[in-house]
């Protein structure tokens, strides 16, 4: 399984995801290396494809965000859907569904 993390410094919320993203790759029981990019600049933007801090590419597909439909790649922060409520990070819960899609169950 090939994981990457991006984020950038000036998002606050990147210690939570990374912490939920390896939380639930070990609940699951995947040992993988998670590729883990600060994105410094609007040209590393472009570079990495980079939707936002943070953001979690399992297998090159970002959590929530098919990018045939948004290619604005940027610096900025990242809102997270998690039930009624919006949050600067994806829930375990977001990250176990697609961990779950990238094994085939």
């Amino acid at each position: 399984m090939y994981i990457e993390f991006l984020y950038f410094e000036g998002c606050p919320n990147h210690e939570i995801a990374l912490s939920n993203l390896k939380e639930s790759l070990s609940e699951f029981g995947i040992q993988a290396d998670i590729k883990i990019y600060n994105v410094e600049s609007p040209e590393d933007a472009s570079k990495y494809r980079f939707l936002g801090s943070p953001s979690i590419r399992i297998n090159n597909k970002d959590l929530e965000i098919d990018e045939d439909e948004l290619t604005e790649y940027s610096m900025r922060c990242r809102r997270y859907k998690n039930g009624d409520v919006m949050e600067g990070f994806p829930s375990k819960g977001l990250i176990q569904r697609n961990l779950s899609k990238a094994k085939g169950n």
